[in-house]
């Protein structure tokens, strides 16, 4: 019997834009983002205070169909998102954001990743490989407040622009 090949683990960057892109196709608030060992758990609430949450499965084999999907459906051109920039601190989405931070975690070689919205921001925790802790890793805890999601976004915008619009 052939043994059934892991599906390949995609970059933060990509699979965080995925599960952004999720989020702005309908109302998305207080959003939490886990990542386990075969990918990750979303929740969200679809009304702002209320306790009817949403959990959603993404695994690293239905981030990479999805991936598929809306690389393929580029050529249909760009639909509009209803619910993008529902939130004051992002103006263009969850998607945008997502992204943009994807793409530093990316950077930091992070892994054990979790995002939680709140009222002031993204609280993002992550473990990075680190010569300084005792067992070579160490947990960090960030807060990106209104100045940090402007300035990782404009970043991305930038590096768009400077690739071409990729």
């Amino acid at each position: 019997m052939l043994a059934e090949k892991p599906p390949q683990r995609s970059t933060y960057e990509h699979a965080l834009r995925i599960i952004g892109r999720f989020l702005d196709a309908e109302p998305a608030y207080d959003v939490a983002i886990v990542e386990g060992p075969d990918g990750f758990t979303v929740r969200s609430h679809p009304v702002r205070h209320r306790s009817n949450d949403r959990l959603t499965e993404f695994d690293w084999a239905r981030l990479q169909y999805i991936a598929v999907f809306n690389l393929a459906g580029r050529e249909a051109g760009r639909k509009s998102q209803r619910h993008r920039g529902i939130q004051p601190s992002l103006p263009t989405g969850h998607e945008d954001f997502l992204r943009a931070l994807g793409h530093e975690l990316d950077l930091l070689e992070a892994t054990g990743v979790s995002v939680d919205e709140l009222p002031e921001g993204f609280r993002v925790s992550y473990v990075v490989g680190s010569l300084q802790a005792q067992e070579g890793f160490e947990k960090r805890d960030r807060l990106y407040g209104a100045e940090e999601i402007d300035r990782i976004l404009h970043e991305a915008q930038n590096r768009r622009h400077s690739n071409g619009g990729i």
